[in-house]
């Protein structure tokens, strides 16, 4: 099963400085007929051994207390990104959890302040 195409800005030129209305948009096909979908809720970040690639080691962190401490993180899937296409990734999630924090309130990622403070109501 495919996607619609989708308009997809063309390769900007001249680094960068293309003028606006000069930019054309280029019909993209999206096939998802072979995604897997995963869940995590855990990263691990990393530079591949030549510089070239940047991993991203994706898995579950369950926070279960087992004997002797906590049960081990398991990582189940590695992202290899070359660091174009990882700085994109980093500016378009930036963007998309500011829209989503513009939504529903800022995230705080320190856990112990979460705990601290409730969260607020919406609407």
């Amino acid at each position: 099963m495919s996607e619609e195409a989708q308009p997809v800005p063309a390769p900007q030129v001249n680094g960068g400085q293309a003028n606006q209305a000069n930019q054309q948009q280029v019909s993209v096909q999206v096939d998802v007929s072979k995604m897997e979908q995963v869940y995590t809720n855990f990263f691990r970040l990393s530079l591949s051994s030549s510089f070239e690639e940047i991993l991203v080691d994706l898995g579950m962190h369950s926070g279960i207390m087992i004997p002797g401490g906590m049960e081990p993180i398991t990582l189940t899937h590695r992202l290899v990104l070359n660091p174009y296409a990882a700085k994109r990734l980093a500016e378009s999630l930036r963007q998309l959890i500011g829209r989503y924090e513009q939504l529903f309130g800022v995230l705080e990622t320190d856990t112990q302040r979460r705990f601290r403070t409730p969260p607020r109501p919406q609407g």
